[in-house]
C-alpha cells in the first residue's frame, strides 16, 4: 500500500527417529494378530476412514493404493471435523505448518518460504483444481464447497513440477451434480462472527450441467487500538465459485470455471511483548492488556484475485488427452507498523499485481494393463509489478519492480507391474525458466538506483521408486526424487539468487486393515539440499540468500480407527530434524542451526462419539488435540525468535436430522485460549533502528466459539 505518509534431555534426533520407527514397527507388527473384538465394527462413512479417491498421479487412484507420501481428506469430512481454512488443515495431517504473516507461509516438511516480491516463488505450491497458482500472497483462502484436500509432502518435481520443492496442497472443488440439489449454511460465533455460504448445482440442460457458490465471512479483529478504537486481525472474504460441465460428445467433456475472491482485512499485525524505556521516552502510548495495541499507521491486507480456467478431456478407447487452460489475476495491497507503536518509526507499504496464463497439455493410457504411463507438456507466463514503500522519518524509500517470468517444462512418467504385486515406476521432467526483471529505487523521492537484469535457469528432475504389496491391503515403497526451484532477483537491490534443488529418499508402508476399519501408515524421509533458498527480513526487506547444503530427517505417521459402530479415533505424527549443514552468510556461520519453522515434534489426537437418535437423528460429539512444538523464526536461531511450543484444543457436537437436511453444530477452537506465535521478527527502538532485542510477534487466532445450522435440499 502506497503511504502517504512523510535436544530433548540429551538425546539426538537420529536417535529419537530410530526410537520413534521401532516402536511404530512394533505397534504395526500388533495390528496383523487376530482381533476378534472388531467383527461387529460399522461402516466408515463421513469418518477420516472413508475411502478417498485422489488424484496426485494426474490420474484417480485410491489413497492408500498411491505409493507417495500422501495425505487426503474428503470435503464431507472436512466439515464434520470443522476445517474452514488452510491453516485448519494442519491438526488433522502430518508434515504440514500453515501460518498467516500477511500471506499463506505453507511449510512442508520445514520447507517454505515467506519471500515476497514478483521476482520470488514459494517453495511450496498451491493448486486448486488442478491450475497452478503463481502468488503465495493469495494463496491463503477459505475451504468452501471443496470435494477433497490432498497433500502431497516432498518434492513434487514430475508431475507437479514448478517449484514444489517442499510438496503441494491440491485443492479439489465439488463438480455440477446429475440431480438438482444445494445448501445454505450459516455459522455466528464470538467477536461477531457471521458467515454465510449457499451452493446451487444441477442439470441446466441435458449435456450442461452448472453448480454456483457464494461465500461471505466477517468477524471482528482480535486487538484493540487504543488510540483509535479500531480493531485488528479481523476477517472481512467474499469469495464465489461458479463451474460448468458440457458434455459436448460421449468421449469429449469441458469444464469451464471461474472464481473471485475479495478479503478487504487487517491482516496479521506484529505486537509488542513490551515497551522500553526509549520508546517511552520519546512519548509512545503504552496499552494495557495483551490484546491493547497502538498503532499510528493502521494494518491493511487488501487482497483482490480473480481467475477463469477450462479443462477439455478426450476419453478414448486407449488413450485419454486433456488440455488444462488458466488465467489468473490478483491485486495486494498492505500497510504494516513495523515498529507497533503509535509513533512514526517505521512503516511498510507493500503492493503486488499479477497477471498470469498457464497451459498444460497430457497425453495417457485409458486402460493400462502392464504398463502405466503419462506425458504431457506445461507453459506459464506471467507479468508482475508491484514494490514496497520503506517509510522512516527520514528517509522515505520507495522501490517499484517489475517482472515477467516464461516457464517451460515436459514431463513424462510410467509405471510397470513387475509381477502381481511388484511395481517400479521412473519418471522425469525437464524445466527451463527465464525471467526478465527491472526496478527503481527512488530515495526521498529522487531515484537513486535502477537496472533490468535477466536470467534462465533449468534442471532435470527424475523420479524412481518401487511399491510392493506386502498383504493384502498392505503396501510398501520405496522412492528418490530430485527437485528443482527457480532462481529470482531480490526485491530491493535486484540481487540475484540461485535455484535451490534437492534429493528425497522415502520409505514407507501403507495399509487398511480389520476389514477397512482401521487405516495406518507410516513413512520415513531423507532431505539433501543444495542451495536452499532462505528468506530473512533485513531492513523490512525479504532478503532470499542461498545456504550451501541442508538436511531434512524425519517421520511421519497416521492411524485412524473405528473402535466400535459409533466410536473413531484418530492420531498423527511427525518427527523431524532440519538443519543447515553448510551456511556461511555475511561473516557469520550458521552451520548446524535448525531451519525455520521446522518444529521438532508435532501430533494431533482426535476422537469421536455418535449417538443414534430416533428417525435416523444422530448427535455427534467430536474432540480434537494438537501439539505443536517449539520452532526458530530465524536462522541465526536466537532464542528471542523462537516461538514457545503450544497445544490447541478443539471440540464440535452436531446434530444431523434423520433425512440429513438440517445440521446443527456448536463448536470452539482454541478452547483454552493459548496465546501462540506463528512469526517473530526484529522490532525497531525509538531511532527506528533495527533491534534484535525488540522482538515483534504474530499471534495465531484467540479462542472461538459458535454455531452453525446449515439446510440441505
Amino acid at each position: 500500500m502506497r503511504l502517504g505518509k512523510t535436544v530433548i534431555d540429551g538425546e539426538d534426533m537420529k536417535t529419537r527417529i530410530t526410537r520413534y520407527t521401532s516402536l511404530l514397527g512394533s505397534l504395526y507388527s500388533l495390528t496383523f494378530l487376530p482381533v476378534t473384538a472388531w467383527a461387529q465394527a460399522g461402516a466408515t462413512e463421513g469418518s477420516l476412514l472413508e475411502e478417498v479417491i485422489v488424484t496426485a498421479q494426474k490420474r484417480e487412484s485410491n489413497l492408500q493404493d498411491t505409493p507417495l507420501s500422501i495425505s487426503a481428506l474428503s470435503g464431507d469430512t472436512m466439515e464434520k471435523i470443522g476445517i474452514d481454512t488452510i491453516e485448519d488443515f494442519q491438526f488433522f495431517v502430518p508434515g504440514i505448518t500453515v501460518t498467516n504473516d500477511s500471506m499463506a507461509i505453507v511449510n512442508i516438511r520445514g520447507i517454505g518460504t515467506s519471500a515476497f516480491g514478483v521476482a520470488t516463488d514459494p517453495s511450496t505450491t498451491v493448486h486448486i483444481d488442478g491450475i497452478y497458482q503463481p502468488r503465495p500472497t493469495t494463496g491463503y483462502m477459505d475451504m468452501f464447497d471443496v470435494e477433497r484436500v490432498e497433500l502431497l509432502r516432498g518434492p513434487q518435481g514430475v508431475l507437479f513440477g514448478r517449484n514444489s520443492t517442499g510438496g503441494t496442497l491440491n485443492i479439489v472443488s465439488k463438480m455440477p451434480t446429475e440431480e438438482f440439489e444445494g445448501a445454505l449454511r450459516v455459522t455466528a460465533g464470538n467477536l461477531d462472527k457471521l458467515s454465510v455460504d449457499g451452493t446451487i448445482s444441477g442439470p441446466l440442460s441435458e449435456k450442461v450441467r452448472g453448480r454456483f457458490t457464494l461465500r461471505q465471512n466477517q468477524r471482528d479483529g482480535r486487538y484493540t487500538d487504543v488510540v483509535t478504537g479500531a480493531t485488528y486481525q479481523d476477517q472481512d472474504t467474499m469469495a464465489a465459485r461458479a463451474t460448468f460441465v458440457f458434455d459436448l460428445a460421449d468421449d469429449f467433456s469441458l469444464e469451464v470455471r471461474g472464481d473471485i475472491n475479495s478479503d478487504d482485512e487487517t491482516g496479521f499485525p506484529a505486537v509488542r511483548a513490551s515497551y522500553e524505556q526509549d520508546i517511552i521516552d520519546a512519548g509512545a502510548t503504552i496499552p494495557t492488556g495483551e490484546d491493547n495495541v497502538a498503532f499510528d499507521t493502521a494494518p491493511v491486507n487488501k487482497t483482490d484475485t480473480w481467475g477463469l480456467s477450462a479443462i477439455a478431456t478426450w476419453e478414448g478407447n486407449d488413450y485419454t488427452f486433456r488440455s488444462l487452460t488458466s488465467f489468473r489475476k490478483s491485486e495486494v495491497d498492505q500497510a504494516i507498523d513495523a515498529d507497533a507503536t503509535d509513533l512514526f518509526l517505521f512503516d511498510i507499504g507493500f503492493t503486488e499485481n499479477s497477471r498470469s496464463l498457464t497451459q498444460e497439455l497430457q497425453l495417457f493410457n485409458s486402460n493400462p494393463d502392464r504398463l502405466e504411463w503419462i506425458v504431457g507438456m506445461f507453459f506459464l507466463n506471467e507479468d508482475g509489478d508491484g514494490g514496497i514503500d520503506l517509510l522512516f522519518p527520514d528517509p522515505a524509500i520507495v522501490i517499484e519492480e517489475r517482472n515477467t517470468t516464461n516457464a517451460y517444462a515436459v514431463f513424462g512418467q510410467a509405471t510397470y507391474s513387475i509381477s502381481d504385486r511388484l511395481r517400479a515406476t521412473v519418471g522425469a521432467r525437464y524445466s527451463l525458466e527465464r525471467k526478465n526483471y527491472s526496478f527503481s529505487t527512488a530515495v526521498n523521492g529522487a531515484v537513486a538506483d535502477a537496472g533490468a537484469p535477466s536470467d534462465d535457469w533449468d534442471s532435470l528432475t527424475p523420479r524412481f521408486s518401487l511399491d510392493y504389496d506386502i498383504a493384502d491391503n498392505v503396501m510398501g515403497y520405496l522412492s528418490a526424487t530430485k527437485g528443482f526451484k527457480s532462481g529470482g532477483f531480490q526485491l530491493g537491490d535486484a540481487g540475484s539468487f540461485d535455484p535451490e534443488e534437492l534429493w528425497s529418499y522415502e520409505a514407507g508402508v501403507k495399509s487398511t486393515l480389520l476389514d477397512g476399519r482401521m487405516r495406518a501408515n507410516v513413512g520415513i524421509f531423507s532431505y539433501d539440499y543444495t542451495n536452499l533458498q532462505v528468506v530473512e527480513f533485513i531492513g523490512g526487506v525479504a532478503t532470499t540468500s542461498n545456504a550451501g547444503k541442508a538436511s531434512v530427517e524425519g517421520l511421519e505417521a497416521e492411524l485412524a480407527l473405528r473402535v466400535t459402530d459409533n466410536f473413531d479415533i484418530n492420531g498423527t505424527v511427525a518427527v523431524m530434524d532440519a538443519k543447515y549443514d553448510l551456511f556461511f552468510e555475511g561473516g557469520e556461520d550458521f552451520s548446524g542451526n535448525r531451519l525455520a519453522n521446522s518444529p521438532d515434534l508435532t501430533y494431533a489426537l482426535g476422537a469421536q462419539y455418535t449417538l443414534d437418535l430416533n428417525n435416523g437423528a444422530s448427535l455427534a460429539l467430536r474432540g480434537d488435540y494438537a501439539f505443536r512444538d517449539d520452532v526458530d523464526f530465524k536462522r541465526n536461531n536466537l532464542p528471542q525468535f523462537r516461538s514457545d511450543s503450544y497445544s490447541l484444543l478443539n471440540a464440535r457436537a452436531t446434530f444431523l436430522t434423520g433425512d440429513g437436511r438440517w445440521e446443527l453444530s456448536l463448536f470452539g477452537r482454541n478452547l483454552t485460549d493459548d496465546r501462540y506465535a506463528t512469526y517473530i521478527t526484529v522490532g525497531r527502538n525509538a531511532a527506528s533502528e533495527a533491534d534484535i532485542n525488540v522482538p515483534v510477534t504474530v499471534h495465531g487466532d484467540p479462542r472461538q466459539y459458535g454455531i452453525l445450522v446449515s439446510r440441505n435440499f
